[in-house]
């Protein structure tokens, strides 16, 4: 699954989203986070190189109890221009 793009940027909405999308059922996640490896991978593009982003608890809840990776990628602005 890919989330939509969000501008401004909302990555606490993404990944809720993308679990709306799928079953609520903690049993199945539980079986299959035995068996694979599951993660929510996010490239973060920033604008500045301060910038920062909220998770909510109940999203890092929900991460939590499927037993899911976050794994992100952050990269900072281009300055070669």
């Amino acid at each position: 699954m890919v989330a939509e793009r969000r501008e401004p940027a909302d990555l606490d909405g993404q990944i809720n989203d993308l679990l709306d999308g799928l079953s609520d059922d903690c049993s199945v996640w539980r079986s299959l986070s035995h068996l694979f490896r599951g993660r929510v991978f996010c490239g973060l593009f920033l604008a500045s190189g301060n910038e920062g982003l909220t998770l909510r608890s109940e999203t890092l809840a929900r991460l939590s109890e499927r037993g899911l990776l976050l794994d992100l990628d952050i990269y900072g602005p281009d300055d070669a221009t």
